[in-house]
């Protein structure tokens, strides 16, 4: 989809902003957010607010809801094993300043995973990343320099679904609103 047709969907309001991704539960994004809390000194950077966090899949940008749907089709065909991913890294991104708590290795699921999400997305017209994925969960934004070395016990995170997410942009931030989930499956 071009910009220019996203512009153009957009100001007739009927595209949605949307993303597939891993969503933890409440309970974990709020520790999460205050283990982040712990980590990052104060005024080093702008923490992401506990219901927003979670591990982006594939970044889908403005859909219709004509190319939703074919999406949402597509995506009821991929069976994809439920895997457990262990975060046991901590990073950070001096280009979009980006302080970060991810995966060492990518679980083979999860890689086949989001390739078979890859392939949905193109089939339906849309644009997809090519690099290699890296799964990250963003902690803090405007993060001007690196927090400096920093080890916690790692957390091994059961996956069992991924989700389409609704983002919202908001003058104070992005809201996102969770619209569909699937299941992972051992059945192929």
């Amino acid at each position: 989809m071009s910009c220019a047709v996203c512009l153009i969907c957009f100001r007739m309001a009927e595209c949605e902003r949307l993303f597939l991704a891993l969503w933890p539960e409440v309970h974990q994004q709020r520790n999460w957010a205050a283990q982040a809390q712990k980590l990052l000194p104060a005024g080093c950077g702008r923490l992401v607010p506990a219901q927003n966090l979670h591990i982006t899949l594939l970044y889908l940008g403005g859909l219709s809801l004509e190319t939703r749907q074919v999406l949402e089709q597509k995506l009821e065909c991929i069976h994809a094993q439920p895997f457990v991913l262990m975060l046991d890294q901590f990073g950070y991104w001096r280009r979009p300043q980006v302080f970060w708590w991810g995966a060492k290795q990518t679980p083979a699921p999860l890689e086949q995973l989001v390739q078979a999400l890859r392939q949905a997305a193109k089939i339906c017209g849309l644009e997809v990343e090519h690099r290699p994925y890296r799964a990250h969960l963003t902690l803090a934004r405007k993060v001007r320099r690196a927090p400096g070395r920093i080890s916690v016990e790692p957390f091994e995170w059961a996956i069992k679904e991924f989700v389409l997410v609704r983002s919202t942009l908001l003058p104070l931030g992005a809201q996102y609103e969770v619209v569909r989930r699937w299941p992972l499956s051992e059945k192929a």
